[in-house]
């Protein structure tokens, strides 16, 4: 009987993986390794006068005439949590043209074309900077 699941990218290829729990049993891991030649973006969100977790800030991208939006959030299922990162799925593209950050403090940043299959950090009030890998 399965009890918790949580979604992070365990085996950083850029896809979002499931690990589900179940009671008196073992943990299953789920990878998504999709093949398809999709990509993605991924943003990790450091809070500076927000939470340093940055819960509860909204990270919208826009790419051509894809929008999406995400909200950094804890906690997902009965005793889980999923990852703190935010990621999208971005088809064949291979850029977004903007990406707005909301923070719980009310403070709003917007970044301009960003390369896709990368992971970013950004910090609130200094920029954004692309990390290695996802």
């Amino acid at each position: 009987m399965g009890r918790g699941l949580a979604y992070g990218d365990f085996d950083r290829d850029g896809d979002l993986d499931l690990l589900l729990t179940t009671n008196n049993g073992p943990a299953y891991l789920y990878r998504n390794d999709q093949l398809g030649g999709n990509r993605s973006i991924r943003f990790r969100l450091v809070g500076t006068k927000s939470n340093r977790d940055a819960i509860g800030a909204t990270v919208r991208i826009v790419s051509g005439d894809l929008s999406q939006s995400r909200m950094v959030k804890s906690g997902s299922s009965y005793l889980s949590q999923s990852e703190l990162p935010v990621t999208f799925g971005l088809e064949k593209r291979n850029r977004v043209e903007s990406v707005v950050i909301t923070w719980p403090s009310g403070r709003i940043e917007e970044f301009k074309n960003l390369a896709a299959g990368r992971c970013y950090e950004c910090t609130e009030g200094k920029g954004v900077s692309p990390q290695d890998g996802y």
